[in-house]
């Protein structure tokens, strides 16, 4: 039986507000993913990196990226979505926002029809971050951060990503929250930000809060079976004090501002 052709869709309600889960890798990102994906309204689909890169869309380059990437190809795999209908969106697409619509559309209709809004999580979508609040100004932004200790622990053990290096390491979390600093000045209304060890202490607290900024309903029946499973990497002891002193030097600004470091007084 012949696939039905990817639907055409650019003006529907689920690609009227849709929003992004974006930040640092190894930050909870997938964890804060899977809770709201127990909303009823709300459908997200595996990571799709649409905003990633910085070539133009159109080009060969982020074509072949796109079309390419064996990880990509996997995630359209549990989306239900071939690779021949993801060529034919990517193709027929004429920038990323009509892409995501289409992609999104296709996604709501094989895997959640009810829902009546779609979301994606990809935290390295961040680098086109305010690409993608210029080209959908009705979109908005969760930010969820973690302290950047955990997160160079966690690359370095390298299960899903690995970063031996801790300059690698510490810039991935620094350069993740100046871009949301940038994109919070531009679009303060749009953007909404949450601490990893917040969301741990009171689950259902900080979802309520970000569905308030969401504009969506809220009700602790839907969420009543997730249990938040808290992880230490730091404590592995894979960050030696050398490591934890560069980690800092970078980081340092960014730390004091999300509270994971005490600011130190200025001498007058």
């Amino acid at each position: 039986m012949t696939a039905p052709p990817p639907p055409d869709i650019t003006t529907s309600t689920s690609s009227d507000s849709p929003f992004f889960i974006i930040g640092c890798v190894r930050s909870g990102t997938t964890m804060l993913r899977d809770v709201l994906r127990r909303h009823p309204n709300l459908a997200c689909p595996e990571e799709t990196h649409f905003f990633r890169w910085a070539e133009p869309f159109g080009t060969d380059g982020l074509n072949r990226v796109l079309s390419d990437n064996a990880v990509l190809k996997r995630h359209r795999e549990i989306d239900g979505i071939t690779q021949d209908e993801f060529k034919k969106l990517l193709h027929s697409s004429h920038s990323r926002a009509h892409l995501y619509n289409r992609y999104m559309a296709l996604y709501i209709q094989r895997n959640k029809p009810q829902a009546t809004r779609w979301f994606d999580k990809t935290p390295q979508n961040v680098y086109g971050a305010m690409l993608a609040a210029a080209a959908m100004p009705k979109a908005r932004f969760v930010h969820i951060v973690r302290n950047p200790m955990n997160v160079a622990a966690s690359l370095r053990i390298g299960r899903i990503v690995k970063v031996n290096d801790i300059i690698g390491a510490a810039n991935y979390w620094n350069e993740s929250a100046h871009i949301i600093r940038g994109l919070r000045r531009a679009y303060p209304g749009r953007v909404h930000e949450l601490r990893y060890e917040d969301f741990m202490d009171n689950a259902l607290d900080e979802t309520r809060k970000l569905l308030e900024f969401l504009e969506e309903p809220y009700d602790p029946t839907w969420f009543s079976d997730f249990k938040p499973r808290v992880s230490d990497h730091d404590a592995s002891g894979v960050l030696s004090a050398e490591d934890r002193k560069r980690l800092q030097m970078v980081c340092r600004f960014n730390m004091q501002h999300y509270g994971y470091l005490k600011a130190v007084a200025t001498p007058t």
